[in-house]
């Protein structure tokens, strides 16, 4: 968006963005200071009308039992208007009014596509620290996401069994779904994020991932007019991620399918349909 239209974008998180002349970064609202940030806030103009702004809101925590990443409504709505900006060499945690937000996006991708970014991410970390046993363990290949999901699985199975979110029904729909926690985080995330848009009333776009590979021009052209901007450079190739077919089971898949189905709702489960392998 930023490169077609020529137009600063905008992110909750600072690190992301280029600071000003005093190595600070630049809110987008001036009576906001918690947030969010100009992405480009010295070389790129602010678009009129809508700016669109970067968040990963909250409820995907790798590694962590039940209690950690089961969301709340609120808590939700709370972790999407999270953020940090940056003074100097200070990096200050805050939280903006969500009331400052005026349209959404809801971006979705296929959930097994999104299990393996999560495990590539987790590599990503470990190959920062210089962390050879661990990268030597889970290798990037099929065999490695299912030995490293076997263990994730493993790592809570006590606090799984005692959490009171879980009921019997729903602890038998865990077994055999490998990295059960991101599929239900998946799901978690956007039903709750379908919930909030609602709630706040928001004119909402829908993306599917895999719409930018089927139909580039046309669904960038609807981020466009959603946004009110205008394209003013040409549209560059869209390369298409990688597909993870290969490191799943047909019968994990079906399995994973299920509990998605069984932890949303109808709406939610309307966005996330064209995925299941039934």
């Amino acid at each position: 968006t930023q490169r077609i239209s020529n137009l600063t974008v905008a992110s909750n998180y600072g690190k992301e963005c280029f600071l000003d002349e005093n190595n600070k970064t630049v809110p987008v609202h001036a009576d906001s200071p918690n947030g969010p940030y100009l992405l480009r806030p010295l070389t790129k103009e602010l678009p009129e009308r809508y700016i669109i702004t970067k968040t990963h809101c909250i409820g995907f925590e790798t590694g962590k039992p039940p209690e950690k990443y089961i969301q709340t409504h609120r808590t939700f709505v709370k972790g999407c208007a999270r953020g940090s900006r940056i003074e100097g060499e200070d990096k200050i945690e805050g939280r903006y009014d969500e009331k400052v937000v005026q349209r959404a996006i809801h971006l979705l991708r296929n959930p097994f596509n999104n299990a393996v970014s999560r495990f590539h991410l987790q590599q990503h970390e470990h190959k920062y620290k210089d962390d050879e046993d661990w990268l030597e363990k889970y290798p990037s290949s099929p065999e490695g996401f299912q030995l490293w999901c076997a263990d994730m699985d493993k790592l809570h199975t006590k606090e799984d069994q005692n959490s009171r979110f879980f009921d019997e029904k729903l602890l038998d729909m865990l077994e055999g779904v490998p990295c059960h926690a991101e599929f239900y985080e998946y799901a978690q995330w956007h039903r709750l994020a379908l919930d909030t848009t609602r709630d706040l009333r928001l004119p909402t776009l829908v993306i599917h991932y895999e719409d930018y590979g089927t139909d580039h021009g046309g669904t960038v052209a609807k981020i466009l007019d959603f946004l009110e901007v205008q394209p003013v450079n040409e549209l560059r190739p869209f390369i298409t991620g990688k597909s993870y077919d290969d490191y799943f089971s047909h019968e994990q898949r079906v399995k994973a399918m299920k509990l998605i189905k069984e932890l949303v709702n109808p709406d939610t489960w309307a966005l996330i349909e064209r995925y299941d392998v039934n």
